[in-house]
């Protein structure tokens, strides 16, 4: 086994990647970091010291904002906000789904708590709120209210900052700077940079932060100063990015802080095995494998046409990467695209390519319209035959994947097909599976499948029959998104969590909590598996008796 496998599979349980900043703290001696991949916390020097992720009891790895009462710094996150002392111990604080803090100014941490628990008893529930005063609140869907009255205005982009004036309110969004006088008049202050905005105060009054990195105060015509591009928060020296990490002022210039070598994102898309390499593809970060020193190397466009991963396979020597824009094919030294429309070998037959899996004959590259099997290894790539569709099954085909003699796909409104060498045969709802709206597939070469559906639950076949699970006590959501073949059963990831499904009793077991409840890859390796969520990489095992234990 490789070094990087090995590294791998020593892996802290949860891997994030901390590099969307939302806001920073100076809290405990250090500089904290809300991140979409936990909290991250730093040395007043920049060194990073460690990252809290939800093993330390946040709620979720997305940190939306952080306000200081001095002994307690308040987190709030995507599910829930809590507290951490100065140990960084986490305390729940209030289930609610803030995405901002109200300002602390000076008051004691139970003042704060009593503010907080006030602030949500006249909100309506269920609002992402961004914003607030001690007047009014904003939201992300542009939203400004005024608490107490039924007043509320609509304003062009998510509110980012709000603050009382003697007769209205300065209110900040992500696409400009307004004020509202006592009437309700809406006007613009001034000019800004180009968008999207942030908004820092500082002591020297409220700062409007461009996407590339121009600084201008509130109501001036002309930049002051200048940041790190697609800067979020500045607080003193240090600034908070949206894809770059943390940077620390010093007397040369900016430096970044947050580690390189990171995973490539959170929300993963695609798992699998190259060389003894982990390799992960993500929703819109491109792709990324583990090296032998455990850091990531990450690629994206121009080395894929696209950074949203759909699939990801490898054939011991070539590594093929499907995305939306067509595949991207590594061939031990060099990247190539290949795309319907552009460069194309393969005979491609939609832009999209829905998946890549290792069959019996060869590679197979599955698009919309039909099936490119290639020769493995080979480089250039080898067309050895284009399988079509039958015509009129779907025009929406959803996911696919090959084993052995048999490749299957699936289609969001006419259940699943399966070509086993010589035919293709048709699968559908009520006599096979539960739902003809198919979002998760995997299969083996011995015939077995499993079927996630998009709210219907999940259906097994065993290679001669069929069991059906639209719902049951271990299934945390109907909703399926991913699901893997293992020994006996299969593991499924939902919009909820993760289950292994036991083929010979029929029942279902929850597994631990992962990274995030929303599981979308899934690559068993033993007793254990890879999961990948929306919130970052974990490791579980999932045998029923660790299964039914870790409840």
């Amino acid at each position: 086994m490789m070094l990087s496998a090995l590294t791998a599979l020593a892996l802290a349980a949860t891997v994030t990647n901390t590099e969307t900043v939302h806001d920073l703290a100076p809290f405990g001696g250090h500089v904290v970091a809300c991140t979409e991949g936990g909290l991250e916390v730093f040395t007043p020097a920049g060194r990073s010291v460690r990252v809290l992720t939800v093993e330390d009891g946040l709620p979720s790895h997305f940190c939306r904002a952080l306000e200081s009462t001095g002994d307690r710094l308040f987190v709030a996150t995507d599910e829930g906000l809590v507290s951490l002392d100065a140990g960084f111990q986490v305390t729940p604080v209030m289930d609610v789904r803030w995405q901002a803090l109200p300002a602390a100014e000076d008051a004691s941490t139970p003042d704060y708590v009593s503010r907080l628990e006030s602030l949500a008893a006249v909100l309506v529930p269920g609002t992402a709120y961004t914003a607030f005063s001690p007047r009014f609140a904003g939201t992300a869907e542009g939203r400004l209210f005024e608490l107490g009255t039924s007043r509320s205005w609509a304003l062009p982009g998510p509110v980012r900052f709000l603050s009382d004036t003697r007769d209205g309110v300065d209110v900040g969004t992500s696409e400009g700077a307004f004020s509202i006088d006592s009437r309700g008049r809406l006007a613009a202050v001034g000019s800004v940079p180009t968008g999207p905005l942030s908004f820092t105060v500082t002591e020297h009054g409220v700062s409007v932060v461009g996407s590339h990195g121009d600084v201008r105060a509130w109501g001036a015509s002309e930049d002051a100063a200048s940041v790190p591009a697609g800067a979020t928060v500045l607080n003193g020296d240090w600034v908070g990015t949206h894809a770059s990490g943390v940077f620390l002022r010093e007397a040369k210039g900016w430096r970044r802080v947050t580690p390189t070598g990171q995973l490539c994102g959170n929300h993963i898309t695609a798992l699998a095995r190259h060389k003894g390499r982990l390799v992960v593809g993500t929703f819109d970060r491109g792709a990324c494998w583990q090296r032998d020193d455990g850091r990531w190397q990450t690629f994206r466009t121009p080395s894929l046409p696209s950074n949203q991963v759909l699939g990801i396979t490898s054939d011991g020597q070539n590594l093929y990467v499907a995305t939306t824009y067509g595949l991207g094919f590594h061939d031990k030294k060099t990247w190539t695209q290949m795309a319907y429309g552009g460069r194309n070998p393969v005979a491609l037959g939609k832009l999209s390519v829905l998946g890549a899996s290792r069959a019996l004959d060869g590679v197979a590259l599955v698009d919309g319209r039909g099936v490119s099997v290639v020769t493995p290894g080979s480089a250039p790539l080898s067309l050895m035959k284009r399988l079509p569709l039958p015509e009129g099954w779907s025009e929406h085909p959803s996911v696919a994947e090959g084993s052995g003699r048999f490749l299957w796909m699936g289609s969001e409104d006419r259940g699943l097909l399966r070509w086993d060498g010589e035919r293709w045969q048709r699968f559908h709802d009520g006599r096979d599976l539960t739902d003809n709206w198919v979002t998760a597939l995997s299969t083996d070469a011995e015939g077995r499948a499993i079927a996630g559906t998009c709210q219907d639950g999940f259906s097994y076949f065993d290679g001669a029959k069929w069991a059906r699970v639209r719902t049951a006590a271990g299934l945390p959501s109907p909703a399926i998104v991913s699901a893997a073949l293992v020994p006996g059963g299969a593991l499924v990831g939902t919009l909820l969590g993760a289950s292994y499904f036991d083929a010979g009793t029929g029942a279902v077991h929850a597994l631990p909590r992962l990274a995030d409840p929303r599981v979308y890859a899934v690559l068993p390796e033993g007793d254990a598996a890879f999961f990948g969520t929306e919130g970052g990489l974990s490791r579980a095992e999932w045998k029923p008796t660790s299964a039914v234990s870790q409840r």
